[in-house]
């Protein structure tokens, strides 16, 4: 082994460490954690750089530059910003997650690593799948939430893991390691059965959250992936198609039991009768987006701002804006929010270009996990804030990240 390829080991491992802890530690919503995380990112990039000069395809020069462009505007909103710590926080974080892309570039060439990684963050997710059917099982926690501050944190990063098992799933049924078509046995009692069970009590534990838009964005995302798939390949296999199938009744069956379906439709219906708060959010939101349309009011600084804005009516403590993209308006103003948009549209681009029939069975599998992952999240972000979370959003980043590999892979 060259010095090249020992250095980028190192930082392959550095990226299975950072993706194994990032969850435990209040998934790394701590003000210990998140650092210690950025600077193992932050040196695996490092350590990613050295070596054979950086060849990109388009997509990531997009990205990249995106990036680049984003964490110059918060540099900028320094200046303005209506907390310059919160600021500082958020710009730091950005670089992590940058980081992660680059490591993402880089090291994680070949199908053995790109697998490793995706069956880490499985077996992961099923250790806090566990964790959080243990707190409502044993402790009788009314909701479970595993090693999160918030349930819907957790569900966020259950949508996530679970739909990457799922395009795990249909990539090894497409592509098997041995190269030859799995037996009905190996499907019960193989790496594909060891891989729906781990999905099966995920799921359970992601209704076990009782988060509204956690189920409905994870139910959602595979609806939509699965139609968008068959969209462009106009086929599926038969395997595939009784995997999704079976997977949104399983879905719909438990929470039929946990919940009851018509109690759930009723919490969805009146959402706004029962969070008269969130209405009430919004239309502050709204009066400060009015007031920083173009400038925004500082990555981090949505606390310090709503507290300028607030009156009487908002008794409890806001720390967040209780929608994705709210937050991000606020805090990053339209010309902050361009390289983000710029970002996610580059990434769902690479993830629907290798839905395609003509994409081999593997990456067409993580391709569809990868997307649905994306879609429910940006479902989810309607009413939480997930991607303010470390854990969720490394995840969301390399989700974005890893189909955009596969294709620079298949490039000659």
């Amino acid at each position: 082994m060259n010095m090249s390829a020992s250095v980028h080991r190192s930082a392959y491992l550095v990226l299975l460490l950072v993706l194994a802890v990032a969850p435990w530690p209040l998934g790394g919503n701590r003000d210990w954690a998140w650092p210690a995380l950025s600077t193992l990112l932050t040196l695996a990039a490092l350590l990613a750089l050295f070596g054979k000069p950086l060849t990109l395809t388009t997509h990531q020069r997009i990205s990249l530059a995106a990036f680049i462009l984003l964490t110059g505007w918060m540099t900028l909103q320094l200046f303005w910003t209506f907390d310059y710590y919160e600021n500082r926080s958020e710009l730091l974080k950005t670089i992590m997650l940058m980081s992660l892309f680059l490591v993402t570039f880089r090291v994680l060439e070949g199908r053995k690593r790109q697998e490793t990684v995706i069956y880490l963050v499985v077996i992961v997710g099923l250790m806090q799948a566990c964790l959080g059917g243990m707190q409502q099982l044993m402790f009788d926690v009314p909701r479970s939430r595993g090693s999160f501050p918030n349930p819907n944190h957790f569900a966020g990063y259950l949508e996530i893991v679970i739909c990457l098992a799922i395009g795990a799933m249909i990539a090894l049924q497409g592509h098997p390691r041995s190269g030859r078509p799995l037996s009905p046995t190996e499907m019960i009692t193989g790496e594909l059965g060891r891989l729906r069970i781990a999905i099966i009590i995920m799921v359970v534990a992601l209704v076990m959250s009782r988060s509204r838009m956690g189920n409905v964005a994870f139910f959602s995302s595979i609806l939509i992936t699965s139609l968008l798939a068959f969209y462009y390949t106009r086929s599926f296999n038969r395997y595939t198609v009784i995997l999704l199938t079976s997977i949104l009744v399983l879905d719909i069956f438990i929470i039929g039991n946990y919940f009851g379906i018509e109690r759930l439709g009723e919490r969805l219906t009146h959402v706004g009768s029962d969070a008269t708060s969130r209405i009430n959010l919004q239309t502050y939101n709204a009066r400060i987006v009015r007031d920083h349309t173009w400038t925004g009011v500082g990555a981090g600084s949505y606390q310090t701002a709503f507290s300028q804005y607030r009156d009487h009516s908002v008794s409890k403590k806001v720390t967040h804006a209780e929608n994705e993209y709210a937050e991000f308006l606020v805090e990053l103003g339209v010309i902050g929010c361009l390289p983000l948009l710029i970002i996610l549209l580059t990434g769902l681009h690479a993830q629907v270009s290798l839905l395609s029939s003509m994409t081999p069975p593997f990456e067409r599998g993580i391709a569809f996990g990868c997307l649905a992952a994306t879609v429910s999240i940006l479902i989810h972000g309607i009413a939480d804030v997930n991607l303010q979370i470390p854990a969720n959003s490394m995840l969301f980043v390399l989700a974005l990240a890893l189909p955009q590999t596969l294709i620079r892979d298949r490039t000659p």
